[in-house]
C-alpha cells in the first residue's frame, strides 16, 4: 500500500464523510502523500496537500490556490498527528 492510499484510509477511518463534506475531487498520489481539490459548499476552496514526514512519522499539510502559473499558499500546518488530521483540515476547509 502506498502513502497516498494509507492517508486516504486514515481519513476515511477518522471520519467516513470528511472527503464528501470537503467536496474532495481530483485526488492525486504525489509519491510522498496525497493532494486533492476542495469544492462545493465549503468556506475555503483550493488544494490540500498532505505530506508524510517519514523521519517524524507526522504529516505536513499545505493549503494553496493555483491561478494560472501562480501558486498562493494560504496556510501550512507542520507536525500533525494522524488523529488530528481531519479536524485540522476541517477547520481550514469548513
Amino acid at each position: 500500500m502506498n502513502t497516498a492510499q494509507i492517508i486516504l484510509t486514515q481519513i476515511k477511518q477518522l471520519d467516513r464523510m470528511a472527503l464528501f463534506a470537503w467536496g474532495a475531487k481530483d485526488l492525486v498520489n504525489t509519491g510522498k502523500g496525497l493532494k486533492f481539490k476542495t469544492s462545493g459548499m465549503v468556506k475555503w476552496k483550493g488544494w490540500v496537500e498532505i505530506i508524510l514526514d517519514e523521519g517524524l512519522d507526522l504529516y505536513n499539510i499545505k493549503f494553496y490556490k493555483i491561478r494560472g502559473t501562480n501558486v498562493n499558499y494560504t496556510s501550512q500546518l507542520e507536525g500533525v498527528f494522524v488523529e488530528d488530521m481531519v479536524r485540522l483540515i476541517d477547520e481550514v476547509v469548513g
